[in-house]
């Protein structure tokens, strides 16, 4: 039985993680909205992490998984915020949720992976990179 347990326990660390996308830790500001037939969404938060297929957010504005939502990401790189219309609501806990985002055009797309591989090298450095598969 003790032996048992103990393997279980091994099984998490040895996961793989299946995302299919760099993500690099880093807060920015966000809005969102968005609307089910029963609740409104809106709110703002920050970024705990940032992909080109996503975003992890926290906020004290509840949100519902399964919403769609429209986004306003500042990413601090000189431009005006991105406005993503596409972004749903994939995983919630508490004040966290991520979102996936369904439809990029090329330029946000562009944008968002050029901020994640200029910082990938700065968190490589630090040795606090999660490192993923780029696909």
């Amino acid at each position: 039985m003790r032996q048992s347990l103990n393997s279980r326990a091994l099984k998490p660390s040895m996961r793989k993680d299946k995302r299919l996308a760099e993500r690099i830790t880093y807060t920015c500001a966000v809005s969102f909205t968005g609307e089910i037939p029963s609740q409104p969404h809106q709110g703002t938060g920050l970024t705990q992490n940032i992909s080109i297929t996503g975003l992890k957010i926290i906020s004290h504005s509840p949100v519902t998984r399964g919403t769609l939502l429209t986004i306003s990401l500042a990413l601090p790189d000189g431009q005006p915020p991105l406005t993503i219309y596409s972004a749903h609501v994939v995983w919630v806990s508490g004040a966290h949720f991520s979102v996936r985002f369904l439809r990029l055009h090329r330029d946000q797309r562009k944008r968002i992976l050029s901020f994640v591989l200029k910082h990938i090298g700065k968190a490589a450095m630090n040795d606090s990179w999660s490192r993923f598969t780029l696909m």
